[in-house]
C-alpha cells in the first residue's frame, strides 16, 4: 500500500454451503457421543457453531426440514379436490387404423401436496405411502 500498511488480499470468496439431511443428522449424532462438544465437531468440520446448535435443536423437536419423527401425533393438513380435465382428442389420422385398439379406461384420480417451502407435489391415488413420504421428504429439503 503507497502509505506503508500492510494489507491482506483475499482471493477465494466463501460460499454458503448445503447440507443434506443425511449430513445433519451425522453431525448431531456426533455431538450426541459422550464426550463430544458442539465447538469441537463444528470447528473440525469448518461450520458455525450456532448452526450445530439449531440442528440440534431441531432433530430433537423435530423440526428439521426433511426428517419426520416416529413419535409424531399425526397432523391434518388442508386438502382440495378438483375434477380432472379431460384429454384432448387426438387427431383422427394420427395413429394408423389398425393399430388403434378401443379400452376402457380407469380414471386416475391425482393427489396434490403443498410443501411446506411452497413446493407442490402432484401423484396418483393409487401411491403407496411410504413412498410419498419418501418424496415429500426429498422436495421439502
Amino acid at each position: 500500500m503507497p502509505d506503508g500498511r500492510v494489507g491482506e488480499v483475499i482471493s477465494v470468496v466463501a460460499r454458503r454451503r448445503r447440507w443434506t439431511l443425511e449430513q445433519k443428522l451425522a453431525l448431531v449424532e456426533e455431538v450426541s457421543r459422550p464426550g463430544a462438544s458442539v465447538a469441537a465437531v463444528a470447528d473440525r468440520h469448518g461450520m458455525s457453531r450456532s448452526l450445530l446448535f439449531d440442528w440440534r435443536r431441531q432433530a430433537r423437536e423435530g423440526t428439521m426440514p426433511g426428517l419426520v419423527r416416529a413419535d409424531a401425533p399425526p397432523t391434518l393438513v388442508p386438502l382440495r379436490i378438483v375434477a380432472d380435465e379431460p384429454p384432448e382428442p387426438k387427431a383422427a389420422n394420427a395413429t394408423p387404423p389398425h393399430r388403434r385398439i378401443t379400452r376402457p379406461c380407469k380414471a386416475v384420480s391425482m393427489i396434490e401436496v403443498v410443501l411446506p417451502n411452497g413446493r407442490v407435489l402432484r401423484v396418483s391415488e393409487a401411491i403407496r405411502p411410504e413412498v410419498l413420504g419418501r418424496l415429500a421428504t426429498a422436495l421439502d429439503a
